[in-house]
């Protein structure tokens, strides 16, 4: 990464900034419409063009920057609305999943370890070097959230029983550390899901980054994933494995029942509610796919 950087010559770029009012009218140029000008520009002082702007691409003319006739301010605003709940939604559902697979994990690996885990639960066992770099780095953000816990593990017992390195632990970590386990433990883990390991490493893989676009306020609408969903073929047909869609097949193998149907509770009461403002195919899913998802469980 670093060698890209320094082998390549950029350009220096000289675009001068402009305010909400130069904005707008670079939009109005390119044919978005808007019926009041001051609301228009107060949009984009609560959003920010470059945000916008994403939102933009399903709108525009066929390899143009031009907006098809008709298109408003408010439209845009209507999906990125939209965009903003489907995050909020989804966010509540990786939390879960989390939650779960923290608990499963923290289970399984004291179980069998017992409460502080050793080196030779990694394979390779020089993987646990890294763990401990990275749950160090967990204890000391916990400390300086000043939760209590840290504090009573440090000063009584001076380490940590893995139930609370995953607390503690961000979700990537989490996810890496399952992939680093050895093979019994990964697949003792797996059968908690009724699952293969193969899967299960994608799905705690997929729960990461997507769990992260929800945190970075990311856009879903009209845009692949940047990681590729596993999943049976015969489930390819509904969900497929590159848009948000897959992750509903992935939420229906992570969370409990419970707390999947009331996932796509919300979907549905969020498609309802945009109903004509969005297209539910450019987030990958089929007119029937509430029916299908139910069946997922």
């Amino acid at each position: 990464m670093g060698s890209f950087f320094v082998r390549r010559k950029f350009m220096a770029y000289t675009r001068p900034a402009k305010d909400c009012a130069g904005q707008l009218d670079i939009l109005k140029k390119r044919g978005l419409q808007f019926d009041n000008r001051d609301a228009a520009e107060k949009l984009l002082q609560e959003i920010g063009y470059f945000r916008l702007k994403g939102y933009c691409l399903g709108f525009y003319k066929q390899d143009t920057e031009t907006f098809k006739d008709g298109i408003s301010i408010s439209q845009l605003h209507r999906v990125y609305r939209f965009d903003s709940d489907i995050r909020g939604i989804t966010m509540k559902a990786c939390q879960r999943a989390e939650v779960r697979l923290k608990s499963i994990m923290g289970m399984q690996l004291a179980l069998r370890f017992g409460p502080v885990m050793p080196a030779n639960a990694l394979e390779p066992s020089s993987l646990f070097e890294k763990w401990t770099e990275s749950v160090d780095s967990a204890h000391l953000q916990g400390s300086k959230r000043k939760e209590l816990y840290v504090r009573h593990y440090l000063e009584d017992y001076g380490e940590f029983p893995i139930w609370v390195d995953l607390e503690l632990s961000t979700l990537g970590n989490v996810s890496k550390l399952y992939s680093w386990l050895e093979p019994d433990v990964k697949k003792a883990i797996a059968d908690q899901y009724s699952a293969r390991v193969v899967y299960l490493l994608n799905w705690t893989h997929m729960l990461t980054v997507v769990r992260n676009t929800c945190a970075h306020n990311s856009r879903f609408y009209g845009r692949f994933l940047p990681v590729y969903a596993k999943m049976p073929r015969p489930q390819l047909r509904y969900f497929g494995n590159t848009t948000y869609a897959s992750m509903v097949f992935v939420l229906s193998r992570l969370l409990e029942p419970d707390d999947f149907q009331s996932y796509i509770d919300g979907l549905k009461r969020i498609f309802k509610e945009y109903q004509g403002d969005i297209e539910i195919g450019r987030l990958g899913f089929q007119s029937s796919w509430y029916s299908h998802a139910q069946r997922l469980m």
